[in-house]
């Protein structure tokens, strides 16, 4: 065989050694039926209506001849010619290409579909639907063909790469398949990508992908080409089975009652308040039977039914001159542009909320998730952190006072806990409004600064007076507690509610999926500034209680430790 023959799929080889047969024995073959006797299914590939490229022109070649298949028998003695004529599979499984594409315009649907080996191209597919399909049906309907047609060739590793991250994400489970038509298409999809030994699937940019591009737009134009490895094929009906919903949806198109009432001044049974509706109409006016509204911001907006808002929306937040604005400027923007329909505002903040690249691009939220929660402390040293992560307060005083009074030498700070902690105690504290020496013994402490400079108590000490003097204050100390106290759970009730008043409640349940706020030491160090604050998605494996949740990957391996809801956010998919 040739070096390309040698890489043609092994179908392909056998499909060449009967063809070759035949033209060197062409005399036999046109004279006597000719019985092939094979256990591979050549009869079934060379029949295929949907053949394209070499495959076509052989079928065509060997069809003047009278050929019958019939499967090997089980015999011994054929066994060393089996093993002499079989032919040997190779080493090495090569992985198989799959580029695919879906389109839906006005003019109509379709789908580019290219399988490729190594860097030769073995099919290409420019398949038109007889039906209508948004485009993410485009999408599906493009991947099962493409999957059907490597199965055909009897691929077992196989990458396929399709430019739309909503498919993409799906089938990897990524993202959750809400629309019940989408869901049909991925059970399909799941159940053919377990035929394949080794399947994986990438998104890629649309202009990584021109070539299946071309060929989606090209049967979605209907256009009529054909080449030795291009076939153009069509699709009569849908992989699934349509609802009856999509029907009525076409038939309540909120722009059918308008319509019909500019046209033949009908105002629908169904509406409560005539005056209102005429009102309303009085807004709109029909060109070339298209609906249009008289806005502010351009004369005439364009009135477009729910799938082309759609298509209008992905183009906007997603397509070539993308920017990923927030809702109301991303509202704004394609008012400006001559396009209308009445819930724009809503979508376009309900799109970019489930847009995937804004949420984990979006500023980190400084205002609490949870109110505060009582703890038990049953442990407390100097530098030991309270179960949420955040040092006493006193701790806190104490390490600034350290750190104001060290210069270059770090190291002596040990050396210095005795100062501070004697400063500390003899520093009266705005929450108790005393300070804590005079709470434990009942009279306030000398200073070292009272030595070097008497007052007026170091001057006329006397040791005595001092000694019944402080019996007393001790029998009065607990009185001075109490009302401490009470003033330092008033401050805290203070700060309670000051820290109340911020809190925006969130909380998730088992399930649900969620972001995890991106710590610096986990960011990609080649990306800088550009990196994502958010991460994931995650899914909630565990509620813990108190704002704490236990997080698994969506491939369920768990994440170790517990996460508080203040690094976490809801994704929307």
């Amino acid at each position: 065989m040739q070096p390309t023959e040698q890489r043609y799929s092994r179908i392909e080889q056998l499909a060449l050694t009967l063809v070759v047969t035949a033209r060197r024995l062409r005399h036999y073959f046109q004279s006597h039926t000719i019985i092939v006797r094979t256990n591979h299914p050549l009869r079934q590939i060379l029949t295929k209506p949907e053949l394209a490229g070499r495959l076509t022109k052989w079928s065509i070649e060997l069809s003047e001849f009278d050929i019958q298949f019939q499967p090997r028998s089980a015999l011994k003695v054929q066994i060393p010619a089996d093993f002499i004529t079989e032919l040997t599979p190779d080493e090495h499984n090569k992985t198989w290409e799959l580029h695919v594409d879906g389109a839906s315009s006005r003019e109509g649907s379709g789908a580019g579909i290219i399988l490729k080996e190594g860097d030769e191209v073995v099919a290409e597919q420019a398949l038109q639907f007889h039906f209508s399909a948004s485009n993410n049906q485009a999408e599906y309907e493009a991947l099962i063909a493409g999957l059907k047609l490597a199965l055909s060739h009897q691929v077992q590793s196989l990458t396929t790469y399709c430019d739309s991250l909503l498919v993409v994400q799906q089938i990897r489970g990524e993202f959750q398949v809400k629309d019940p038509l989408l869901e049909q298409y991925w059970l399909i999809v799941k159940d053919l990508i377990s035929k394949f030994s080794s399947f994986t699937i990438l998104h890629v940019h649309r202009e990584q992908n021109v070539r299946a591009d071309i060929l989606s737009k090209l049967a979605a134009t209907r256009a009529d080409t054909q080449t030795s490895v291009l076939s153009q094929l069509t699709l009569t009906k849908p992989s699934i089975e349509l609802l009856c919903i999509e029907n009525i949806n076409h038939l309540h198109d909120w722009r059918t009652t308008l319509l019909d009432y500019i046209s033949t001044g009908t105002i629908p049974g169904s509406e409560l308040n005539p005056q209102q509706f005429r009102h309303k109409a009085s807004f709109y006016t029909k060109i070339a039977g298209e609906l249009y509204r008289r806005g502010f911001s351009q004369p005439l907006l364009k009135c477009l039914s729910k799938d082309e808002a759609r298509e209008v929306m992905d183009e906007v937040h997603e397509g070539v001159c993308r920017n990923h604005i927030r809702g109301r400027a991303f509202a704004a923007k394609i008012s400006r542009t001559g396009y209308y329909w009445p819930t724009i505002k809503r979508d376009c903040i309900a799109k970019v909320k489930a847009c995937d690249k804004c949420q984990k691009h979006e500023a980190i939220s400084t205002k609490p998730a949870e109110v505060l929660h009582s703890m038990e402390h049953h442990f407390s040293s100097v530098e030991h952190p309270q179960t949420n992560g955040q040092a006493e307060a006193a701790n806190r005083v104490v390490l600034q006072a350290i750190k104001r009074k060290l210069d270059n030498a770090k190291g002596e700070w040990a050396e210095l806990i005795p100062e501070i902690l004697w400063s500390y105690n003899t520093t009266v504290h705005n929450t108790m409004g005393e300070t804590p020496f005079k709470l434990v013994y009942g009279s306030e402490a000398l200073i070292p600064v009272e030595i070097g400079v008497p007052t007026l108590r170091a001057e006329l000490y006397s040791e005595q007076h001092n000694i019944s003097t402080r019996k007393v204050e001790l029998d009065m100390a607990e009185e001075d507690r109490e009302i401490a106290a009470i003033r330092q759970r008033a401050q805290k009730q203070l700060k309670e509610r000051k820290h109340n008043k911020r809190v925006v409640p969130r909380t998730f349940s088992e399930g649900d999926l969620v972001l995890r706020r991106t710590e610096e030491a986990r960011r990609p160090h080649s990306h800088g500034k550009l990196a994502a604050n958010w991460e994931g998605p995650f899914r909630v494996s565990k509620v813990v209680g108190m704002g704490a949740y236990q997080l698994q990957t969506l491939q369920g391996n768990p994440i170790p430790r517990n996460w508080n809801i203040s690094s976490l956010k809801m994704y929307t998919s």
